[in-house]
């Protein structure tokens, strides 16, 4: 027996595949950087997406190890393998080079932010010219947006601090998806729930994914998985359950 399994072993090795005992599934390494209420290293099950994306696993019969790492250092580990699965992403072309997309498991609107009682309402990304919007850096929001360098952007690091930027009139503009803006406005610094407003008219409404790493093992079979316990968990309420526990009411 011994002898059969080192010959299957040194088969793969010269084949360059893998070969997994039957039933023995890897661990799967997920990381999301700090964006709450989608992912953060204080958050319970690190945040929604992290905690939807260990959940579905878990039915599909995978084990995972999340962590929240800084957005570089999750693009740097996905492309060196690293990195398995990066979660709490919008769709982005540029990534679907090295990362495959599963389905989305959430959906939010992008929308701008002012100071309490401007009168700004959203119609074009060519009509925010005059304004000087704080962004985050290497955010994704909205394509158009994301391609306009011919806007004014101040560039910061995270959502709380170019809200706050605003706040205090350092920026016209900021921009986010409601339910970050929001959780800021509410969890972090409440004192912003006054000073600050979502604009009427949104960008764009943006579906949360995970993506894999397209040289994972088997990442067809491990996506299908995936997919397909995903799809039971939100027909049988299991997914709007850790939704809840993450952006309800």
């Amino acid at each position: 027996m011994k002898k059969c399994l080192s010959l299957l072993a040194l088969a793969a090795t010269l084949l360059g595949t893998v070969v997994q005992v039957a039933g023995d599934t890897p661990t799967i390494r997920a990381v999301a950087d700090e964006w709450p209420p989608f992912s953060g290293a204080g958050l319970p099950g690190r945040g929604l997406s992290l905690d939807v994306i260990t959940e579905v696993f878990a039915r599909a019969g995978y084990t995972v190890e999340s962590d929240v790492v800084p957005w570089a250092r999750i693009m740097d580990g996905a492309r060196r393998s690293e990195f398995d699965v990066v979660g709490s992403l919008f769709l982005d072309e540029e990534l679907t080079a090295f990362l495959d997309y599963s389905d989305p498991f959430y959906a939010t609107d992008v929308h701008l932010v002012q100071r309490t009682g401007e009168t700004y309402t959203f119609t074009s990304v060519p009509a925010l010219r005059p304004y000087t919007i704080a962004v985050g850096d290497g955010f994704l929001y909205e394509d158009e947006f994301d391609r306009a360098d011919y806007l004014n952007k101040v560039f910061v690091t995270t959502t709380l601090q170019a809200m706050q930027m605003v706040a205090f009139g350092r920026a016209d503009l900021t921009l986010d998806s409601v339910d970050v803006v929001n959780y800021a406005m509410r969890i972090l610094d409440p004192t912003l729930a006054s000073q600050l407003e979502i604009v009427p008219g949104a960008l764009t409404s943006q579906n949360i994914h995970m993506a894999m790493r397209n040289d994972f093992p088997n990442r067809d079979q491990v996506l299908g998985d995936f997919n397909a316990a995903l799809a039971d968990m939100r027909a049988d309420g299991t997914l709007d359950a850790i939704l809840d526990r993450h952006v309800g009411d």
